[in-house]
């Protein structure tokens, strides 16, 4: 795989998860520190090199879009490193009675997600995630949402290795106890007009990709 798999970076220490944010370059791989689970956070791409201006990013939910960020950070370091032996512990990241999911292999409709949960996380806690061009937009003091490209890769419960990047958009809502949860995500593969065909790799180029011949 190219692009993201060209920037991984081995380190042999990981601090646990802080609350400042980090804009920089895509980093995939095992970070020198919690921040660069999310290459390029652009929580205002105003400044960000990596996106062109939004509009929509209020300046006073500023403290909310980093709120954001932080659930994103403990998030990956769950995946990163409490997963394989704790999948259990993922769960409060989520409304899992709540969320619907349109997820790689099938759509989970709610209230599904809980089950589908306990089905495909000891499955494939065996992984690493990170994320490229994380763009978090908070919409009110308690709901927001996230685009990114992300990369999950590991070997399954089955023996089986596995290595996808796809695109992410998220929704999040903060509830009654003061904690985010994703509410719904949407992944999903770029796919050869042409051939019906995926990229796995999240590596086709749209304009290369339009034509059905």
């Amino acid at each position: 795989m190219s692009g993201f798999k060209d920037e991984v970076k081995n380190q042999n220490s990981i601090p646990a998860p802080s609350s400042s944010i980090h804009q920089g370059a895509a980093l995939m791989g095992k970070p020198e520190n919690v921040d660069q689970y999310l290459g390029a956070a652009q929580r205002c791409p105003r400044t960000s090199k990596q996106a062109d201006p939004w509009q929509d990013h209020d300046p006073t939910l500023k403290k909310v879009e980093e709120e954001i960020l932080q659930h994103y950070k403990d998030f990956a370091y769950f995946c990163n490193f409490d997963c394989k032996e704790h999948p259990d512990w993922g769960k409060k990241f989520y409304d899992l009675d709540e969320a619907m999911y349109f997820d790689l292999m099938g759509t989970v409709q709610r209230p599904g997600f809980r089950p589908h949960y306990d089905n495909i996380t000891p499955y494939l806690a065996d992984a690493q995630i990170a994320f490229k061009d994380l763009e978090i937009t908070a919409v009110t003091e308690t709901f927001g949402y996230a685009t990114a490209m992300q990369r999950y890769w590991g070997t399954a419960a089955d023996g089986n290795d596995f290595d996808f990047t796809f695109r992410t958009t998220s929704l999040v809502r903060k509830r009654e106890d003061g904690n985010w949860k994703y509410v719904h995500e949407h992944f999903s593969f770029p796919v050869n007009m042409a051939t019906q065909k995926a990229d796995l790799t999240c590596g086709l180029k749209v304009e290369e990709n339009i034509r059905l011949e």
